[in-house]
């Protein structure tokens, strides 16, 4: 399916963002904003279920998130390699893009890549994604009128369907024992505090990979962009 997407235009190096799980491209107004700045073609999407991007219904598979973007990508008319910019469940999706389609990139900047997601946080999301999330979701209304951060409200609007969905698959993502088969440079990030994609986990898989790159935001959690945004615009201009 054709996702909502955000695309400035303009004729530099094509730079794609790609947000995390129960998020939207929103999330990325200020890389949005320092990139147009300096040129580039800047695009974010919504996955489906997530910000302004619909869930036609069914189950969703990261195969169908996949096949989203490549659509997503075909119709925008783009003919040159991308840059791939990747969050948690995007970084994910990046990599797994790349693989199948490695002549549609030409290099991944993954951010806080859930190398393989930790028991206690699995079995955290599973009891979140019931009757809490559900409740929340219920309030929805009151809880965008409060005074919370940005991935918080876009968390509580994303399609729960979908995020149960993306849930399930991550169970199965190891990438310390499937080492991802890509052909494009690498560029890993995380927060040293963050709790889903452990940076000692994230280290070793750079290690594994030669072409890759490193880099440890020392007052960080899940979410770099927002915790470090200095440092890690900083991050995003020394890597594309």
């Amino acid at each position: 399916m054709l996702l909502s997407y955000f695309d400035n235009k303009k004729t530099g190096t094509p730079v794609l963002f790609i947000h995390g799980t129960a998020s939207a491209y929103d999330v990325w107004e200020e890389q949005f904003e320092l990139l147009d700045q300096t040129g580039y073609r800047v695009i974010g999407i919504d996955l489906r279920g997530h910000g302004r991007s619909i869930n036609p219904g069914g189950s969703c598979s990261i195969e169908d998130h996949i096949q989203d973007l490549k659509e997503t990508i075909d119709h925008i008319g783009i003919k040159e390699p991308l840059i791939i910019v990747g969050h948690s469940f995007g970084a994910v999706l990046s990599v797994r893009f790349a693989e199948q389609y490695s002549d549609y990139v030409s290099k991944l900047l993954l951010v806080a890549l859930p190398t393989r997601v930790p028991l206690l946080v699995q079995k955290y999301y599973r009891w979140f994604l019931g009757k809490p999330i559900e409740y929340l979701k219920s309030m929805v209304r009151i809880i965008l009128k409060l005074p919370l951060k940005k991935r918080h409200k876009l968390a509580i609007s994303s399609d729960l369907s979908v995020v149960r969905d993306i849930w399930k698959d991550s169970l199965q993502w190891d990438f310390l024992a499937n080492v991802p088969e890509v052909r494009c440079p690498i560029y890993f990030s995380v927060g040293r505090f963050d709790y889903v994609a452990l940076s000692s986990m994230v280290k070793k898989l750079h290690q594994m990979l030669p072409d890759s790159s490193f880099k440890m935001f020392n007052w960080a959690s899940h979410t770099c962009m927002e915790d470090q945004p200095k440092e890690f615009n900083n991050w995003i201009l020394s890597s594309i």
